[in-house]
C-alpha cells in the first residue's frame, strides 16, 4: 500500500496546479511559524522540481539563522551548515547537497523542515522509501515540520515501528 501511495502521489505532485502560488503560501506560513521564528538553526532539504520549493526558504533563512542541509554519506543522512546557496551541488539521487564540511553536531533550538511525497492527518509521511529521516529523528529529538501540498494530505498512511511522525504539517 505504501508503494501505491508513493507512486500515486508522486504523479499528483508532479502535476500540481498553481505550484508557484502554493509554494508562496507555504513559504509565508513557514516564515511566520512560531517554532521557526524562535529557533536558532533550521535543517532544511534542497527541493527538487516536484517537491514543495525550499530554495526561497533557504535563501531567506541564510540571512537570519544557521542553516543545515542534508547530505547522504554511507547510507546515513548528516546535515552540514551552508552560508550560501552556491555551496549546494548535485549529489545523492541527483539532489542538491552541501559541499561544505561544517557538520551540524548540536541540535539545541533546532527545527527540521521535512520533505514528503504525502502526509497523513495523524502526522505520518511517505518519503522515498530509504528511511533517512525516520532514522535521523529516531536518533535526534528535533521539532519537525512537514511541507506538503494540500492535495497530498491523506487520511491514513500505514506505518510501522520504524516510522516517525512529524510534529506538524504546513500546507497551502
Amino acid at each position: 500500500m505504501k508503494e501505491k501511495l508513493r507512486n500515486d502521489y508522486r504523479y499528483l505532485r508532479a502535476n500540481i496546479i498553481n505550484k508557484d502560488l502554493k509554494d508562496n503560501i507555504i513559504f509565508s506560513k513557514v516564515i511566520s511559524n512560531k517554532k521557526v521564528i524562535c529557533s536558532d538553526t533550521i535543517l532544511i532539504y534542497a527541493s527538487n522540481n516536484e517537491e514543495v520549493s525550499t530554495i526561497k526558504l533557504i535563501e531567506y533563512f541564510l540571512k537570519i539563522k544557521k542553516v543545515g542541509v542534508p547530505r547522504i554519506e554511507n547510507d546515513v543522512m548528516n546535515f552540514y551548515y551552508i552560508k550560501s546557496i552556491d555551496e549546494l551541488k548535485k549529489g545523492y539521487f541527483g539532489l542538491l547537497e552541501p559541499i561544505t564540511n561544517d557538520k551540524v553536531e548540536v541540535f539545541d533550538n533546532t527545527v527540521s523542515i521535512t520533505p514528503g511525497i504525502c502526509f497523513s492527518k495523524d502526522l505520518y509521511r511517505i518519503g522515498y522509501g530509504k528511511g533517512f529521516y525516520d532514522r535521523f529523528y529516531d536518533k535526534y529529538n528535533i521539532y519537525s515540520i512537514g511541507l506538503c501540498y494540500s492535495d497530498c494530505l491523506v487520511n491514513y498512511i500505514p506505518n510501522d515501528e520504524y516510522d516517525r511522525k512529524v510534529n506538524e504539517i504546513i500546507t497551502d
